[in-house]
């Protein structure tokens, strides 16, 4: 990890539970880091559900005493990717508002869990040594401060604080292989190999990005 003692963090806040979380820890490192913590909703206009996002996203904000910054991104272009364009928006709109208020890094809710799945998916994928360290703490400006965080710790904390947040509609879509990784086959591997499988996932993401590290 970075070190993050008194400094600017622009929080990536969807409204969603993970990302209220890393907020709200933020929030209790603050004082004894000198943090200055700048939360940030990015709408999605072709989200139908984004005011009810963004209402809860500030409103959470709100509870911990924060103002939530609201940025919206324009409609997109006929060509290309629709999921990967919004992705390059959003950390677009991110950087712009990090420049804009003078914070050293943008901070996003990436857990344990989420690091596991990405693991999983690149093995799935075919990937070398780079494609198994997966999501780094810090790549240039953007750091995941939870991200050895399990999410089950994420759950129990978030019931502990009572802080509002949404449950994503997208992150149960069959749809998607990620969500098949995440409610299918890590499931799978916890019940039927080992339920630390998660934990065993991130520490071996984090000794290929030390090799790769190392060899540079």
């Amino acid at each position: 990890m970075p070190d993050i003692k008194e400094c600017g963090i622009v929080v990536a806040l969807s409204g969603g539970q993970d990302s209220v979380f890393l907020l709200a820890a933020l929030e209790e490192l603050k004082k004894k880091y000198k943090l200055r913590l700048f939360p940030l909703y990015v709408q999605h206009e072709l989200i139908p559900e984004n005011q009810t996002y963004c209402q809860v996203a500030r409103l959470a904000a709100k509870k911990l005493g924060l103002a939530c910054e609201v940025l919206a991104i324009k409609p997109k272009p006929d060509k290309g990717n629709l999921e990967d364009w919004m992705r390059r928006e959003r950390y677009r709109l991110l950087e712009g508002y990090r420049k804009k208020t003078g914070a050293a890094y943008i901070a996003v809710a990436h857990h344990e869990d989420d690091q596991a799945e990405t693991v999983l998916a690149h093995i799935i994928q075919g990937c070398g040594l780079k494609g198994l360290a997966a999501m780094p703490f810090r790549r240039d400006k953007i750091i995941r401060p939870a991200l050895g965080v399990a999410k089950a710790d994420v759950d129990l904390l978030m019931k502990q604080t009572g802080l509002p947040y949404y449950n994503d509609k997208f992150n149960y879509s069959p749809d998607y292989q990620r969500n098949k990784i995440r409610h299918e086959l890590l499931p799978y591997l916890k019940k039927n190999f080992n339920p630390q499988i998660s934990s065993c996932l991130a520490k071996l993401a984090k000794a290929a990005g030390k090799q790769i590290s190392d060899n540079r």
